[in-house]
């Protein structure tokens, strides 16, 4: 069976493991998650679907990622010279 082009707000849910579909509506208002509003009028009810492409692009920014291992620098110590005059 081909995927579906694109995902309702419980569909997202239910796939990343949430119990309220709230989270997913407060991800797109937040302008964190893309989404289309299918509503038959735009004032009305929105009914909001999201593309794979756009679940992709959201979860690859919140993706953890190691941090990078930045190289330490080591102090210099000052080589113990005895000075004669």
């Amino acid at each position: 069976m081909p995927e579906p082009p694109f995902l309702t707000v419980r569909q997202v849910a239910n796939w990343l493991g949430l119990k309220k579909v709230d989270s997913v509506l407060a991800l797109i208002h937040a302008g964190q998650l893309r989404a289309v509003n299918v509503a038959s009028r735009p004032a009305g009810r929105p009914r909001w679907r999201i593309s794979p492409a756009s679940l992709d692009e959201f979860l690859d920014r919140r993706r953890a990622v190691p941090p990078e291992k930045v190289p330490t620098r080591r102090k210099q110590v000052a080589a113990k010279v005895t000075e004669y005059f």
